[in-house]
């Protein structure tokens, strides 16, 4: 098993798919690239269609998927609203892949169940892994995780939301030479592979827990039988000046527990969430997200210092392992666009092979939206962490 990148910046779409590929040529030394993974900044003017069929003529993988994002990280950097195509190959015997689309219409009209082992092909005993990237105008995330969940038993999945467009239609979704811009592009891998997950959630707590006494929907109208903004106001009074700093900048987010049933709160149980408006007359907060009566919330800020600090701790408790062969051969870094350059370029993280040392990184084309947690792994959609998986042999 081998994994390989390549990045470039060249302006010119066809000569920084050449170079990046020419880059995981290079380092798979003749190995056969199984599957390929691109992302792409929507910056380039090119033919998609035209520019696919050059990747998958140079690669001659057996899958290629990617999307397009605002940020494209390789190389140990991140290049944001610039021209940049990064590209991920592998080399995966006794690893069996499962490509599959799903159109917007497929999806509402989807259950858990026969529709996903059907159109998947994989079955739930063959406990697949899953890369899955998703349009945000065109999907229900929730529902797709929820239902790839629910049929999968809550194997590991990477991926979420493509970025790098402003409106319907702007974002990309690659299927080997097929162009999307609506739906769901995927891959299962069945066989001899074992996906590991962390999540660095890029939040920290601050004030105190609180219970949600009144909400309609997504709004939040009282905090502990008190107005929700007066509750905000609060909080960020008794901030430090450095965290003061950071709320001014727009780093003020909210956090809706998991589990209920934990007597104390702290960094990583909480669903981090985007407050999408106030309304000082009648003192609401509006978040992202539904919010029921009874559930515990917590306000947290965005601290690009922390969540580098988590996410190295994190990743050096997945490598820790006396057995060579269950050493983990690949990481991918997916970061949002929130989390920002200073974030992703600086984190070092890198894939261990028993033959040599590949750094593999994705692009930061994902903000996810939910987390399903079982004692057997984790599928994690949350907004907005930095996240990792480690990739080993089975």
């Amino acid at each position: 098993m081998r994994f390989t990148s390549g990045i470039s910046d060249s302006v010119n779409a066809q000569e920084a798919a050449q170079q990046a590929c020419g880059q995981v040529l290079g380092q798979l030394d003749g190995w056969p690239c199984d599957v390929a993974f691109v992302f792409v900044s929507t910056i380039y003017r090119t033919e998609w269609p035209t520019l696919m069929e050059q990747l998958v003529a140079q690669l001659k993988p057996h899958v290629l998927i990617g999307c397009s994002g605002s940020g494209i990280i390789g190389g140990g950097q991140e290049l944001e609203w610039v021209p940049a195509i990064s590209v991920v190959g592998a080399s995966l015997p006794d690893v069996r892949l499962h490509p599959f689309t799903v159109t917007p219409d497929e999806l509402e009209l989807s259950a858990a169940g026969g529709f996903w082992v059907d159109k998947i092909g994989a079955s739930p005993e063959s406990h697949p892994v899953f890369i899955v990237c998703a349009d945000p105008y065109t999907c229900n995330p929730a529902k797709l995780v929820l239902e790839l969940n629910t049929t999968y038993r809550s194997r590991p999945m990477i991926g979420g939301l493509v970025s790098g467009g402003s409106e319907p239609g702007d974002h990309l979704l690659f299927m080997d030479t097929q162009v999307y811009r609506e739906g769901v592009v995927g891959v299962a891998l069945t066989g001899n592979i074992t996906m590991d997950t962390v999540i660095s959630q890029g939040c920290r707590p601050v004030g105190r827990p609180y219970v949600v006494t009144k909400a309609e929907e997504n709004v939040v109208w009282q905090l502990g039988g008190r107005q929700a903004l007066a509750v905000l106001h609060e909080v960020l009074s008794g901030l430090s000046p450095e965290d003061r700093d950071l709320a001014q900048r727009g780093s003020v987010f909210v956090g809706l527990a998991f589990n209920e049933m934990r007597q104390q709160f702290g960094s990583g149980d909480f669903l981090i969430r985007h407050i999408v408006g106030i309304d000082p007359n009648i003192g609401a907060v509006a978040l992202a997200d539904e919010v029921q009566v009874g559930q515990t919330l917590q306000f947290h800020l965005r601290d690009p210092s922390a969540s580098k600090q988590e996410l190295r701790r994190l990743l050096q408790q997945v490598g820790r392992t006396d057995d060579p062969l269950h050493r983990p051969v690949a990481c991918c870094l997916i970061a949002p666009a929130a989390a920002g350059h200073s974030m992703a370029c600086r984190t070092k993280m890198c894939g261990r092979s028993r033959r040599s040392t590949e750094r593999c990184r994705s692009a930061d084309s994902f903000a996810m939206e939910k987390s399903v947690r079982s004692e057997e792994s984790t599928s994690c959609m949350v907004t907005p962490p930095v996240w990792a998986c480690s990739v080993r042999c089975s």
